[in-house]
C-alpha cells in the first residue's frame, strides 16, 4: 500500500472513531438535560395553577413538543450509526408471517386496505430477520403516514428470484415531487414540514443503509397516475459490505 493510501485509511479510521464518539455524546450526555427541560416546564405549569393564559400553556406544550422531537431525532441518529452493530442475528423467517407482523405493528390502520401478493418458491428463508422487518415496517409506515386521502391503499409485492427477493411497497397517496426525489434517502430530510407531519425523516435513510450494507439497492419511482413505489432487492446470501 502506498504511503498516501495508508494515510487516507488512517484518517478514515480516525473520522469513524470521531463520529462514534459524537453519537455516544449525543445519545447519552445530551438526553439528561433535555429531559430536565421537559420536567422543569411541567413543574412551572403545575406552579402556575389552573388560572393561566391559554397562550402560555400553548407555549409550554410547544417547548415540550420540540424537545421530544429533538430526542426522537437523536435516537434515530443513534440507530442510523449502529445499523451494522445491532440486530445482526441470522434466523429462519416466514416471509408472509413477517409481513403480517409488520402490518400488525403499525399504529392507526383505519381506512387502510393492504393488498399483498407473493410469488415465492419457499415461504421460509434464513436471513437477518430483524433488519428485513425494520425495512418493510418503515416503508409501510411511510406509505400510511404521508398518505393524503381518506381511504388509503397500500400494495406489497414480493417476488423470489434465484439470488434475491424483489420487494415492492407502493401506495396511492400524493407521491413525491420530482424535484426532491433525490433527497429522500438523506437522514432527517422530509418532503413535508415536520410541523405538518411529525416525523424524524430518518426512516428511509436507515432503510437505505441496511439494504446497501447487504449489497442490495433501493429506489423510488412514481406510481402510475399517482402514488409512490419503493422497490428494493434483498439478497439471499448475506454479505456485509463495510
Amino acid at each position: 500500500m502506498m504511503e498516501s493510501e495508508k494515510k487516507c485509511q488512517e484518517e478514515l479510521i480516525a473520522l469513524k472513531k470521531e463520529f462514534e464518539d459524537f453519537v455516544y455524546i449525543v445519545s447519552h450526555d445530551i438526553k439528561t438535560p433535555m429531559r430536565a427541560i421537559v420536567n422543569i416546564a411541567t413543574w412551572i405549569e403545575d406552579d402556575l395553577g389552573t388560572d393561566v393564559d391559554k397562550d402560555i400553556l400553548d407555549n409550554f406544550n410547544l417547548l415540550k413538543n420540540r424537545v421530544g422531537r429533538l430526542e426522537n431525532m437523536m435516537n434515530a441518529l443513534l440507530e442510523f450509526s449502529h445499523v451494522k452493530r445491532t440486530k445482526m442475528d441470522l434466523f429462519e423467517v416466514s416471509i408472509p408471517k413477517l409481513v403480517n407482523d409488520c402490518i400488525a405493528m403499525l399504529g392507526d390502520k383505519k381506512n387502510v386496505e393492504f393488498h399483498v401478493s407473493y410469488n415465492l418458491i419457499d415461504e421460509k428463508c434464513i436471513t437477518l430477520g430483524k433488519k428485513l422487518e425494520k425495512v418493510i415496517y418503515s416503508l409501510l409506515h411511510n406509505a400510511i403516514q404521508f398518505h393524503d386521502k381518506e381511504k388509503k391503499n397500500v400494495f406489497i409485492e414480493i417476488i423470489e428470484n434465484e439470488s434475491d427477493y424483489e420487494i415492492m411497497i407502493s401506495d396511492d397517496g400524493p407521491g413525491i415531487p420530482e424535484e426532491v426525489k433525490d433527497k429522500i434517502f438523506s437522514i432527517f430530510y422530509t418532503v413535508n414540514s415536520k410541523d405538518v407531519v411529525d416525523s424524524t425523516g430518518a426512516g428511509l435513510a436507515i432503510c437505505d443503509k441496511i439494504i446497501k450494507m447487504l449489497g442490495g439497492t433501493i429506489q423510488y419511482t412514481p406510481r402510475l397516475n399517482y402514488g409512490s413505489v419503493f422497490r428494493f432487492n434483498w439478497p439471499k446470501t448475506i454479505t456485509i459490505n463495510t
